[in-house]
């Protein structure tokens, strides 16, 4: 008896060795639209808006483009333990949502340039 205790003991210990990687990988089902709605509430945290801005006021139409082709990555901390689908689905919304903060920022420095410029070009021609 003391030796069928001891194997089927064991063999649920092997079991559970098994079987804890495979329900650790385990797909969890993703909800698109938490994960989105999460990764743009970080982005907006994330970026800065002020830094854009002067990019856009200095740099005009090069800081806009520059501000669309700068690439954002999510922290990685943000992401460990979440499975395969959750990280891409998150880091597809976060490099969108971090895009369109960086470039309309940007755009509102080009604007505040190019409106600073036409105020100075009328008060020089009254």
């Amino acid at each position: 008896m003391k030796g069928l205790t001891l194997k089927v003991v064991a063999g649920l210990l092997a079991l559970t060795v098994i079987a804890n990687p495979v329900l650790l990988n385990a797909q969890e089902k993703v909800n698109k639209v938490d994960v989105c709605a999460q990764a743009k509430s970080e982005a907006n945290a994330d970026v800065n808006s002020l830094l854009w801005a002067g990019v856009g006021f200095f740099g005009q139409l090069a800081g806009v483009a520059l501000a669309y082709g700068i690439q954002t990555d999510p922290p990685a901390s943000r992401l460990l333990g979440k499975s395969p689908k959750y990280v891409a689905t998150y880091i597809d919304c976060y490099r969108k949502a971090a895009r369109d903060v960086q470039f309309k920022y940007s755009i509102y420095g080009c604007i505040g340039c190019v409106s600073l410029e036409l105020i100075i070009v009328v008060i020089t021609l009254m």
